[in-house]
């Protein structure tokens, strides 16, 4: 009797832990998985760093900033839509610890740029500084269509398809794995 009710227990440990090990292997896996994905962000196939890019659209737009500042005076709006882009710059700054924060606030400052760089369209700026605007805008669009093309937004695509397939989608929210979010935009 006391042979049965042992071999009872050890049955049901051996099955819990089966059970425990199989969203912790999921786990494993998706998460080895994610950090391939998010290796191309730092450098891609090409060697473009999704990073890299945005630090170059936030300097473009401080720089448009820079130009509209001088015309504050002259055109009271462009205040707050340089408030407007320099939050957005910030927060791009700030988020760089979760991809899906970073790649909304990079949204935001390409819409952001694009009302401060429309405002200015239509104030009259010095001749030296008439080209600025639309060679920032330029500039920042550029970068973006480099970010658009980079192959971290294919291998996030292909990562986020596999937590929908089968099983994985049933033990992704067991195991603890998110989506990884992509940076191309249509500005």
């Amino acid at each position: 009797m006391k042979l049965k009710k042992s071999s009872i227990v050890g049955a049901c440990v051996m099955a819990g832990l089966i059970l425990l090990s199989i969203p912790v292997g999921v786990h494993t896996s998706l998460t080895d998985l994610r950090d391939e994905a998010e290796g191309s962000y730092y450098y891609d196939q090409t060697g473009y760093a999704i990073y890299q890019g945005l630090e170059a659209r936030e300097a473009t737009g401080n720089n448009l900033i820079t130009v509209a500042e001088r015309y504050t005076s002259q055109n009271p709006e462009l205040t707050s839509l340089i408030g407007d882009l320099e939050y957005a710059i910030s927060l791009t700054q700030n988020s760089y610890s979760d991809f899906s924060d970073e790649a909304q606030a990079n949204q935001l400052m390409g819409d952001a740029a694009q009302n401060l760089y429309e405002e200015l369209k239509q104030t009259e700026l010095s001749e030296s500084d008439e080209k600025y605007p639309d060679q920032l805008i330029a500039e920042m669009e550029s970068e973006q269509d480099k970010i658009n093309r980079s192959s971290y937004n294919d291998d996030a695509r292909e990562f986020n398809a596999r937590l929908e397939k089968f099983p994985v989608n049933l033990l992704r929210f067991v195991a603890g794995v998110e989506p990884l979010a992509t940076y191309d935009l249509d500005e």
